[in-house]
């Protein structure tokens, strides 16, 4: 086979290949995680509770505070909250009583960050 037939024969096996690929059906099930549905300024927070008191946790967005959920003692959760600006800082109430508040943290559309809630803080 000479060099030009060599070539056309692995262009159109490419070719196969990539239109094959193309049009698979699979259908694939949503991701809660995923940025795909569009909504790309959400930010994603992990919350890992170490305590052993359950805890409520709350975001200051440019001094406007919006809860974000309750994580109970020694789980963790993962929560979804709308990105508002380029700085965040987080409260924790622990029910019953107690909690504490961090220093403000830099984040961006799309981050996903993870929050470690320490034993006996």
């Amino acid at each position: 086979m000479s060099g030009f037939g060599c070539r056309s024969v692995l262009a159109g096996l490419l070719l196969t290949a990539l239109v094959g690929c193309a049009t698979t059906t699979e259908e694939r099930s949503p991701d809660v995680f995923s940025a795909a549905d569009g909504v790309e300024e959400d930010v994603l927070i992990t919350i890992q509770n170490n305590d052993f008191r359950d805890a409520t946790l709350y975001a200051y967005w440019n001094g406007v505070k919006d809860r974000v959920g309750m994580v109970i003692g020694k789980t963790s959760e993962t929560f979804r909250m709308e990105w508002r600006s380029e700085v965040v800082h987080f409260e924790v109430n622990f029910i019953g009583r107690g909690g504490f508040r961090t220093e403000p943290i830099d984040v961006w559309e799309g981050d996903h960050l993870d929050f470690l809630i320490p034993v006996g803080r």
